[in-house]
């Protein structure tokens, strides 16, 4: 494998600061948006006190959807001395139970239902999950086989279950909230049977079986830490994964004796999501991600110390894309092996005495940029040779840069990065407004739109939709007195093809607009029409596979025929006022949001995007920009046609992530139009991937870069290639 290390001098790192803001070539000069990079110091450790209103809670018997574990049924004590495994898990049994399978719309008319786990330490002596018999299909969804199995002999057994491999256990929207950090603790027992040497085995854990999934979507775990106890060296803290949109946010993982396998243990496919605010304390491992070729994480904002082995381990074609990571007393701070791909930046590495290397590769893949390497020997090694000299990285590609321009290989493009504004929950119960104080009904078929703008209008800072499916036919005017406006992972849908939006921003305001834990199914969600930055957040826009609604299911087919696609095409925002300055926007594990749609028609015009985890796929465009400066940190998406495309002047900078591409239909993965782009990413095996990976046209002259310029990612798979930095235009 080449190797080629890009060494930049600070004064070099200013001009490219500089050099970022001039013109286009064939588009226009953008200075209008301010050069930000912000410090990175970790764990931010947000100070987050997450209480409802009464009526959001399944006890109170008004449709809510929260289910507090310390009331009956369950009744868990949380004192610290009263074993809680029990209450716990029968917790967890009865979310397991009223859920019914994903794709349909009768997910978001039942059983969507949310652990709550108020202040408290929840004594545990075993992993806390599910313990029903679980369900388990196969694709292709359309014919979906269903089958119970209660384990992974079962589901091995050829007899017992025909599908084999191809099988995906059923657990998604495994979703728990603690009301704060500091205060929600769950503890494992000390020298708890099951958890010795050699063992290993999570105090909690979103899924049962081996088999792993593809349909695990939303899985999610906030404000909370897991404490591992003394003298469980077989214990992970939690075994965690999800598909397409999922989060572990304002999380500690600690071992009090030190000793553990991981604090995170990704292990079981598939592992995609946003990972942000979290601290890791001890362990062999801070984060453990080996669950393979499907597997993507964004990492944000996390520290790890007193790790004895390594604070961040990739393996298995595993990919994470890395930002604002701090490591304290760590031999090593990543590890990336066995054909991983890691994009790592703006971090702090901290060595321990027998320190050596800060980022080891072993057969890995590396983009590095920004990284500080204090008391390491090396700052990045290969394969065991000393490719970058501590005590610090400026930038780093291990292998060679993908130029459209002749010459020497270009930096990355260097755009400025400012962090998503941090907002806390609402904690004055109070300050809540609740849709259906003001007449909705939230069964997903009546027009709740008059009710919802009546919440909208009340004067009360936060917004609540509390049951679990909301028919929203009008457009809800978003007034500059609401800044948090929550779905609690329940549905908006619209069940007529409209290009009307369902919100709009309506008034400018300096406060943020925070959008989050919705699922819309239906059309377009929101149109950013004030001045106003939106941080949009843990949002859902079905791509049309959902079917079975109940007042109108031409809407929902399995597949929508194409013309149907193109006239209404669902995605979660669109700046509806692109004249003028650009608007601000934040991205944070969402799904659907730049859906280009035909021929890039809806494309995401005249913004500043900071993206971090976002997934788009099924449309003819995934990620289509014209005007914008995009910045994104982690990606995933499918699609039998163009993963991204920028025009008109866009700057677009995207570090880390996956595309799938396979069919009939093989073109670009990656369109410039007068426009400067910069990606380091990998492809997931398809099987038929395009032959063209770049197609740059500038002021009217096409240039290419093909399939055969990449390295693979793994040597045999072919159809997997590495693309280590790609980029369109020159160092000069």
């Amino acid at each position: 494998m080449r190797h080629n290390a890009l060494r930049i001098a600070s004064i070099g790192v200013l001009l490219a600061l500089l050099g970022s803001r001039q013109a286009v070539s064939g588009g226009e000069r953008r200075e209008d948006i301010p050069s930000v990079t912000c410090d990175t110091r970790g764990d931010r450790q947000p100070a987050v006190n997450c209480v409802y209103p009464e009526a959001a809670f399944w006890h109170a018997g008004r449709g809510g959807r929260l289910i507090d574990v310390t009331k009956p049924p369950f009744s868990a004590k949380g004192d610290g001395t009263t074993d809680d495994t029990g209450a716990l898990i029968a917790a967890i049994n009865f979310v397991t139970r009223s859920r019914v399978p994903v794709f349909t719309f009768r997910n978001y008319r039942e059983g969507s239902f949310i652990l709550y786990l108020p202040n408290g330490t929840y004594l545990v002596s075993d992993t806390v999950a599910c313990s029903l018999p679980v369900l388990v299909g196969a694709p292709p969804y359309d014919n979906y086989v269903q089958h119970w199995v209660m384990t992974d002999e079962e589901l091995s057994n050829q007899k017992v279950f025909p599908v084999g491999r191809y099988s995906n256990e059923q657990n998604d929207s495994v979703i728990i909230l603690g009301q704060s950090r500091e205060g929600t603790v769950l503890r494992l027992r000390d020298n708890c049977p099951g958890f010795g040497a050699g063992q290993c085995k999570a105090v909690l854990s979103c899924s049962r079986l081996k088999c792993g999934s593809n349909v695990n979507l939303n899985n999610v775990l906030e404000n909370l830490t897991i404490d591992t106890g003394r003298g469980n060296p077989g214990a992970a803290g939690l075994r965690w994964n999800a598909s397409n949109a999922g989060v572990l946010r304002n999380m500690t993982v600690r071992s009090a004796d030190g000793a553990g396998l991981a604090g995170f243990l990704c292990d079981v496919r598939n592992v995609q999501g946003l990972v942000e605010d979290v601290t890791v304390v001890g362990f062999d491992e801070g984060l453990s991600l080996t669950a393979g070729a499907a597997t993507v994480v964004t990492l944000e904002h996390a520290t790890f110390t007193n790790q004895r082995s390594v604070a961040v381990r990739l393996a298995n074609c595993s990919r994470i894309a890395a930002r604002d990571v701090v490591t304290g007393s760590v031999p090593t701070a990543l590890r990336v092996e066995s054909c991983s791909h890691a994009v790592v930046m703006d971090s702090n590495f901290r060595g321990s005495p027998e320190a050596s290397s800060a980022i080891e590769l072993v057969d890995g893949h590396l983009f590095a940029r920004d990284i500080t390497a204090a008391g390491y020997k090396c700052a990045v090694s290969s394969n065991g040779h000393v490719v970058v000299e501590p005590p610090a990285v400026d930038e780093y590609v291990s292998s060679a840069v993908l130029s459209t321009e002749t010459g020497d290989p270009a930096r990355s493009l260097h755009l400025p990065v400012e962090n998503s504004p941090r907002l806390l929950h609402e904690a004055n119960v109070s300050n809540w407004a609740s849709v259906d104080e003001f007449g909705a009904v939230g069964d997903g078929v009546i027009d709740d739109t008059g009710a919802i703008q009546r919440a909208m209008d009340s004067g009360r800072p936060a917004v609540l939709f509390p049951k679990v499916a909301y028919a929203i036919h009008g457009t809800v005017a978003v007034p500059r007195t609401v800044r948090q406006i929550s779905f609690l992972y329940g549905c908006a849908l619209r069940a007529v093809a409209t290009d009307q939006a369902m919100f709009r921003v309506a008034e400018d305001s300096p406060d943020p607009l925070w959008f989050q834990q919705c699922i819309t199914v239906g059309g377009l969600l929101l149109d950013h029409s004030a001045r106003r930055t939106v941080v949009l957040e843990d949002a859902v826009c079905f791509f049309p596979f959902i079917f079975g609604h109940p007042s109108a299911p031409q809407m929902f087919p399995w597949k929508v025929a194409l013309p149907d696609f193109r006239s209404n095409n669902w995605r979660l925002y669109r700046n509806a006022s692109p004249e003028g300055p650009p608007k601000r926007v934040f991205v944070n594990n969402a799904v659907g949001f730049a859906a280009g749609g035909a021929e890039g028609k809806d494309a995401v015009e005249n913004v500043a995007a900071w993206c971090r985890q976002v997934n788009t796929e099924h449309y003819e465009i995934d990620f289509a920009f014209r005007r914008s400066d995009v910045w994104m940190l982690g990606f995933k998406s499918e699609i039998d046609g163009t993963h991204f495309q920028a025009s008109d002047g866009t700057r677009m900078e995207v570090l880390g992530g996956l595309y799938y591409q396979g069919g009939p239909n093989r073109p670009p993965v990656v369109i410039a139009e007068d426009s400067r782009v910069c990606l380091t990413m990998t492809a997931c095996a398809g099987e038929n991937p395009s032959e063209t990976i770049l197609k740059d046209t500038k002021n009217g002259s096409t240039r290419v870069i093909e399939l055969n310029a990449c390295p693979p990612m793994h040597p045999q798979v072919k159809t997997m290639p590495l693309i280590p930095l790609l980029v369109n235009y020159s160092s000069q």
